[in-house]
């Protein structure tokens, strides 16, 4: 039998970066205007050592315009944990926002 070997090279460019002031975790596009949805952990230390005394908060952070020069960075949700603990994802679809986390459950709002 005969070796092969595979090469993929992979070309990384930076384009932009973005404070949002959070910790961040996924990224999701919306495929209609290219907004980025992130969902955030607003401390990241609570997330690590969960405390159900003091939960890890949740933050979503809208993303419009990355590629221009003043991207426009908007905080859409924010909970200090009592409402929905260490949100990780956003998506939005038919005028709604759905909001994932790691480890607790999921939430769904308006965007109006």
């Amino acid at each position: 039998h005969s070796n092969h070997t595979i090469i993929v090279i992979l070309s990384v460019i930076l384009y932009q970066t973005v404070a949002v002031g959070s910790l961040t975790d996924n990224i999701e596009v919306d495929p209609e205007t290219g907004d980025l949805w992130v969902g955030c952990h607003p401390n990241g230390f609570k997330l690590f050592f969960f405390d159900p005394n003091d939960p890890a908060g949740s933050e979503v952070v809208r993303i419009q315009n990355i590629l221009s020069d003043k991207p426009q960075v908007t905080r859409v949700y924010e909970d200090d944990g009592h409402v929905l603990i260490g949100s990780s994802v956003a998506a939005t679809y038919g005028g709604k926002l759905l909001i994932g986390t790691v480890f607790h459950k999921a939430l769904v709002c308006d965007l109006k």
